[in-house]
């Protein structure tokens, strides 16, 4: 009877410790690979673009002066998109485990804002083509407000990111005993609230010393 007993213990430690196993296993998958991999690849696709645009638009060469000019504007962009998206597949990830409601139209509409930015900060070099369909004025617009664009941009990727951390503590989408947990001490609606009106003045200064120069 005692060897019998203790073959199921043996037993269900194994199974308790295969359970353990699987767990860890899937939560690194869906909560560490999936996002920084989404993450990578998102940072990449719009780093593509951007050198998409400047080569169709002039040359490889081109492309690369530009990037090495104000590669700082680039990376903030690139790097903050990437970090949105990040967070973004981690909590879908987790929604497996708990029920959240109104984060996709949110992450599209930043994200959107970061693609346009980019955008915006090549579309300045296709002066050479717009003028053939009558578009170089919107060609100048864009070239005086190639930093606008560019800081709206970041700052809107700031704020997502900020969003999606908000979200993220607000539904307790991680484990409470873990790194993340320090992290979500802080209160991330108020520095939500404080990001808001410091992009605004941002914006504000940005507009006056671009009309000034």
């Amino acid at each position: 009877m005692k060897k019998q007993l203790k073959k199921w213990k043996a037993s269900d430690h194994a199974v308790v410790r295969m359970k353990n196993k699987i767990d860890y296993k899937l939560r690194k998958k869906y909560l560490v690979q999936k996002p920084v991999l989404s993450g990578i690849i998102a940072s990449l696709i719009l780093f593509s673009l951007y050198f998409l645009i400047l080569i169709l638009a002039n040359s490889l060469q081109h492309a690369i002066d530009e990037f090495t000019r104000m590669w700082y504007w680039v990376l903030l962009l690139i790097i903050g998109f990437g970090i949105q998206i990040g967070l973004y597949t981690y909590t879908k990830s987790y929604i497996k485990l708990k029920s959240i409601l109104g984060i996709k139209g949110n992450i599209a509409a930043t994200g959107s804002v970061s693609t346009a930015s980019m955008l915006a900060c090549c579309a300045h070099h296709l002066s050479d083509i717009l003028p053939i369909i009558g578009l170089s004025v919107a060609v100048v617009f864009f070239n005086k407000y190639q930093i606008l664009f560019l800081v709206i941009g970041i700052l809107s990727n700031f704020i997502g990111i900020i969003y999606m951390l908000n979200i993220i503590k607000k539904h307790e989408l991680y484990d409470k005993f873990s790194l993340q947990t320090k992290v979500m001490t802080i209160n991330f609606r108020n520095l939500l609230y404080c990001t808001l009106i410091l992009s605004v003045l941002i914006f504000i200064v940005t507009i006056i010393v671009i009309r000034r120069n």
